[in-house]
């Protein structure tokens, strides 16, 4: 019953498998991504924590791309807020990339998972990122955008989350700061100006808790606790 919910969740991400290292169960809960720079500037970075902690304590799933930069502290922030997060990878599952995350990269399989579509062996490549990014969209219910210059391959994940019918927020910044650039095209492309997490527990709770029922659909009686939606707490701090 797992794996026919967890195929019909993927079914978009056009992946013939996925390695998981870790645990799949949390494939079932909902999911936002949070992407950006790998050169995020210190108030970048300082965002990224704040809405990845903030969404975790809210009740959401992390999920990201394990690369250095906003990506990076995503997946800390959300583990330091006693959540879980997901980071999909670029290499195969027997490999980390870059090397310097391979502490961050075991962290998460034992509050998590890490997952990969490419076989045991495979090394980086430039081609394998937008197939990466497919994955980390297509698992997600909505990718939030911190920092992006013009030619940021998180304007490929906000792309191919609008493709999969997914919902993309932008944190919009300085126009002096070319890594805000990208996120300000998202917006006038039609993404969500969000300016707290708690802008986006409010969009994407009704189309968690209709997931939420097709899973449990699927799974039966036997997925309650897995597939269940949530219970939002505000995502902001007092």
């Amino acid at each position: 019953a797992l794996l026919s919910a967890l195929a019909a969740a993927l079914w978009p991400l056009q992946a013939l498998a996925l390695f998981v290292n870790g645990s799949p169960e949390w494939f079932l809960r909902p999911q936002i991504a949070i992407v950006g720079s790998r050169n995020a500037t210190p108030g970048g970075l300082s965002i990224a924590r704040e809405f990845s902690e903030d969404l975790s304590r809210a009740g959401l799933v992390i999920t990201s791309g394990l690369a250095l930069g906003v990506d990076g502290v995503a997946h800390r922030a959300a583990m330091d807020a006693g959540g879980i997060t997901l980071a999909v990878g670029g290499t195969g599952p027997d490999q980390v990339y870059p090397a310097r995350h391979r502490d961050l990269a075991r962290r998460i399989v034992d509050n998590g998972a890490v997952i990969s579509s490419f076989a045991p062996g495979v090394g980086p490549r430039a081609g394998h990122f937008p197939a990466r990014n497919r994955i980390i969209s297509g698992m997600s219910t909505g990718v939030l955008v911190i920092e992006a210059g013009i030619r940021s391959g998180s304007l490929i994940t906000a792309r191919l989350a609008g493709e999969q019918g997914r919902e993309v927020f932008a944190v919009p910044g300085s126009i002096r700061n070319p890594m805000a650039s990208g996120c300000h095209r998202l917006i006038r492309q039609g993404a969500r100006l969000v300016e707290s997490p708690d802008e986006i527990v409010d969009e994407l709770r009704p189309l968690i808790a209709e997931l939420a029922g097709e899973l449990r659909g699927l799974l039966g009686p036997r997925a309650a606790p897995a597939a269940a939606s949530p219970s939002f707490a505000p995502a902001s701090k007092a």
